[in-house]
């Protein structure tokens, strides 16, 4: 398998805007990219079969984090200026919730047995009081607040272990909170500064860290453990995961390229340019296509799995 080049998606805004997280509604219809367009205070929806821009939410002020559930029909976002997350039915794009939260909220989990949403805060200043905000889907309002032991970047909920992994970028840590608590439950030592991107794939977790490495987390006899460590070329950011096809894509925005990996094998496949400062990617797994978010010009550059 590999990337093949599929053309560009130009996305409102223009020339040098600024993109965050992105995920993938699986609909009937087929499937729509939701992306985080952060210097336009909105999300922007791709159709993914055509390619082609459909429309953008407003008045999402500052937003960031982007998650989807397609099985539940909601979509989150964390709306980093207005300390707020937003919760939307996904099929028809219609607003039921906005649900104040900690200061700067990023990164986002969604417990599914529960439906709890965990926002993780960034803290004002950012890295200052860090939290992480529980809130109840159904009842719309935040149920517990968590002190974390720093500034928090991505998160993923394991429902095996029913636990939130969070990474942590200093102390270097990936977070587990006890989703029935919810409480601290523990901390897995990185060993590379910066934890980033986080990815649960094959009962491993995959954690990008600033140091320009991929750690490798699995568990032996209940206790987790580093199996291995794969270079990367620079710092990365984004990492999405096809689980059909065994393969994680991690962005890096400079010098601005993805590199793909086998979560089997644990071991890099390839590694394709994509553009300085295209940190931010999404992944469609019916057309398997890999979009990346293009800051310089202003839209998404579209590659196909082959």
């Amino acid at each position: 398998m590999s990337l093949r080049p599929g053309g560009f998606i130009e996305l409102p805004g223009g020339a040098r805007t600024g993109f965050d997280h992105s995920d993938t509604y699986l609909g009937p219809g087929g499937s729509r990219l939701y992306v985080a367009h952060t210097a336009t205070n909105a999300i922007d929806v791709i159709d993914c079969r055509s390619n082609a821009y459909l429309r953008s939410l407003p008045n999402l002020t500052g937003v960031a984090g982007v998650l989807i559930d397609s099985d539940r029909d909601l979509l989150f976002t964390s709306d980093r200026a207005a300390a707020r997350v937003s919760i939307f039915r996904c099929s028809d794009e219609k607003l039921f919730a906005q649900v104040a939260v900690g200061p700067r909220p990023n990164g986002l989990a969604f417990d599914t047995r529960r439906r709890h949403l965990y926002s993780f805060n960034l803290g004002e200043p950012p890295g200052t009081d860090c939290t992480a905000s529980v809130v109840s889907v159904d009842e719309r309002r935040v149920l517990h607040t968590i002190a974390l032991p720093g500034r928090p970047r991505w998160a993923t909920f394991d429902p095996s272990s029913d636990r939130v992994y969070v990474n942590i970028q200093d102390p270097a840590v990936i977070m587990a909170i006890d989703a029935s608590g919810p409480m601290d439950s523990g901390r897995i030592d990185v060993g590379a500064a910066g934890p980033h991107g986080l990815a649960l794939a094959g009962g491993r977790l995959f954690c990008a860290a600033d140091a320009g490495q991929l750690v490798v987390v699995g568990w032996v006899v209940g206790v987790p453990r580093v199996e291995k460590r794969l270079p990367l070329r620079g710092a990365p950011d984004v990492v999405m995961h096809d689980e059909g096809r065994h393969l994680l894509y991690v962005a890096i925005g400079s010098p601005g390229v993805v590199t793909v990996f086998d979560t089997e094998r644990l071991e890099e496949i390839e590694t394709v340019e994509t553009e300085e400062g295209a940190h931010t990617i999404g992944w469609d797994p019916p057309t398997a296509q890999l979009y990346a978010f293009a800051p310089q010009r202003g839209g998404a550059l579209v590659f196909k799995e082959t």
